[in-house]
């Protein structure tokens, strides 16, 4: 279909069609948020334009002749395409954000607090779910999962390596008398059903007996520090999951962080490598994570006699 060299003023064209559909000129104006007259005068424009009238006009009201009510059908059906044309354009543009798995404990500690620097820093916009263990990234709508790899990866599952976990002990500043680290062994020792070895794997790493000290045991690691930041005895924790309390002093480190030879890695359904948006992330997150680990590991935050 040829189009016209010169097609008529659109806002005329928008007045007419309201007006055709509200069947009179104030409600058209209401709906465009125009007088009256200025109705009247797109109405008149579009009509000398088109060089022939468009409405019968009588005394009380205007209406439409048999050419202006074919013409007005059409104006709406094209004014219905075109909205729903420029909301699929503006919806097609809009980046969803990357769906991020993360163990819950970690995502508390360590990734929700990195959120402003990530924005900052890859201009990424995330959405997080706490999670652990195996996931079904169709079924649970997920992008990225970031896991610690002690269960058996599916093989057709895309893995980016971030940083080797290491895990320590922390207790509350109040524990440490005199800054002695002594009163880690007098202390309840703090477990979790999440790693329930992860006491007896530390301190056969550190190169320690096992201790006769009382014991409690949480169902989560964020639980497990809440207590030791409430003095109820020793967290042993990922370093990841510690450092910002030791940051901010609600926590110390009375001996080492120590590798436990296990790994935190980046999980996909898709190729990571292939993915600008994921690369991004895996590559902040390994880089942050890393310096973490440098500036923890084989190093205590109290001093010691």
């Amino acid at each position: 279909m040829r189009i016209p060299v010169r097609l008529p003023s659109l806002n005329a064209l928008r007045a007419f069609e309201a007006a055709a559909r509200h069947d009179t000129l104030q409600a058209a104006a209401d709906e465009l948020h125009v007088t009256h007259g200025a109705v009247s005068r797109q109405i008149r424009q579009l009509e000398d334009e088109l060089g022939e009238d468009l409405f019968v006009r009588r005394a009380r009201a205007n209406v439409l002749n048999d050419r202006g009510r074919a013409l007005a059908a059409k104006l709406h059906d094209v004014f219905q395409d075109l909205a729903q044309a420029l909301e699929d354009f503006h919806r097609d543009g809009i980046i969803p954000p990357l769906s991020i798995s993360c163990e819950p404990t970690l995502c508390l500690k360590m990734l929700i607090p990195a959120l402003g620097d990530l924005k900052r820093d890859t201009g990424l916009d995330v959405k997080v779910f706490a999670a652990g263990g195996p996931i079904d990234f169709e079924k649970d709508r997920i992008d990225l999962a970031i896991r610690r790899e002690d269960f058996r990866v599916d093989q057709e599952l895309h893995i980016y390596p971030l940083c080797d976990e290491a895990t320590g002990p922390v207790v509350t500043p109040m524990l440490v008398a005199n800054g002695k680290a002594d009163s880690l062994f007098r202390s309840a020792q703090l477990h979790t059903m999440t790693r329930p070895d992860a006491w007896k794997q530390w301190l056969s790493l550190s190169g320690l007996k096992r201790t006769r000290a009382p014991k409690l045991t949480f169902e989560h690691f964020y639980l497990a520090l809440q207590a030791a930041q409430a003095g109820q005895g020793a967290a042993l924790a990922s370093v990841f999951m510690a450092a910002g309390d030791i940051e901010a002093g609600l926590l110390v480190a009375p001996r080492r962080f120590a590798r436990d030879g296990t790994r935190y890695v980046c999980l996909s359904s898709a190729n990571i490598a292939q993915d600008d948006r994921k690369r991004a992330f895996c590559t902040w997150l390994a880089e942050r994570m890393n310096r973490t680990l440098e500036k923890f590991l084989d190093r205590e935050t109290v001093s010691r006699p």
